[in-house]
């Protein structure tokens, strides 16, 4: 293993363009404190790049790094046969990383999912970046209420994803929004067979959740989520020593298509 550097004092660019140059073959490997990227060459071709820490498969994982201010540098040469997924050659990646890689990097950091969840900020403070509201700005914002996530607000705006994302960013980027973190996940507990069609958990979380502006004054109604993709809207009861799971009546677990133990999401709706 070869030390390169660091991004901090040498250019991404500069090495993918000196490793197509030099027909490299071997793994680069750029490393931070919160992510990792490993770019696999063959004969100076880019043929394979995953990124880690936000699962970041194929050019993604490349236009990511580009955005990346600081990240260690390792070189591994090496001949190990990996499935292709990039294509594009190293000259236009290294052009669409320049033009668009902190941008894309900026809004993965902040909507590393769909679940993420916004609510309106402080205000902007002295010296954040100026925000022009256009029409599908208003749309966006209008739509953002501390309960719908980044595909239910693209949903309800009738924008496309990725529209909404920059949107997203460049309001919160200027103090309009925050992230806020409302997705708790839950061990299921099966009530007993009769009781209420309610959602029993810990206060706890009830306090947590209190912290955000709509929910203010309590949570009365929440969603559950499973694995199966299952979803189920209940009435919310919180008690003190409820721990981390959720009671849930049987007949929804049977419904979510859960069982005793299983892990589920849940988060306030109402």
């Amino acid at each position: 293993m070869s030390l390169i550097g660091n991004l901090t004092d040498i250019k991404l660019a500069d090495v993918l363009r000196l490793f197509a140059a030099g027909k490299k073959t071997g793994r680069l490997t750029v490393s931070s404190e919160e992510d990792q990227t490993v770019l696999r060459f063959d004969k100076g071709n880019l043929v394979y790049a995953h990124g880690a820490g936000r699962n970041l498969q194929g050019e993604d994982a490349v236009l990511d790094v580009f955005g990346w201010k600081e990240g260690q540098l390792t070189f591994v040469p090496e001949d190990k046969a990996v499935r292709p997924n990039v294509t594009r050659p190293v000259d236009a990646l290294i052009s669409d990383g320049l033009a668009r890689g902190d941008l894309f990097h900026r809004t993965n950091a902040l909507i590393p999912s769909d679940r993420v969840v916004f609510q309106m900020g402080l205000g902007p403070p002295e010296g954040s970046p100026k925000f022009g509201v256009g029409g599908n700005e208003w749309r966006v914002l209008r739509m953002v209420d501390g309960v719908r996530d980044v595909r239910e607000v693209a949903e309800a705006a009738g924008l496309p994803k990725a529209d909404v994302a920059r949107i997203l960013l460049e309001a919160t980027e200027a103090g309009l929004l925050e992230r806020i973190e409302t997705h708790r996940a839950l061990r299921v507990r099966a009530s007993g067979l009769f009781a209420k069609d309610a959602a029993e958990m810990d206060e706890r979380v009830e306090a947590e959740w209190r912290k955000l502006h709509r929910f203010l004054r309590g949570v009365q109604r929440v969603e559950v989520k499973s694995a199966a993709g299952r979803t189920a809207l209940l009435a919310a009861h919180f008690k003190a020593g409820a721990g981390t799971g959720i009671h849930l009546p049987r007949g929804v677990v049977a419904d979510l298509l859960a069982k005793d133990g299983d892990d589920v999401q849940v988060r306030p709706v109402g």
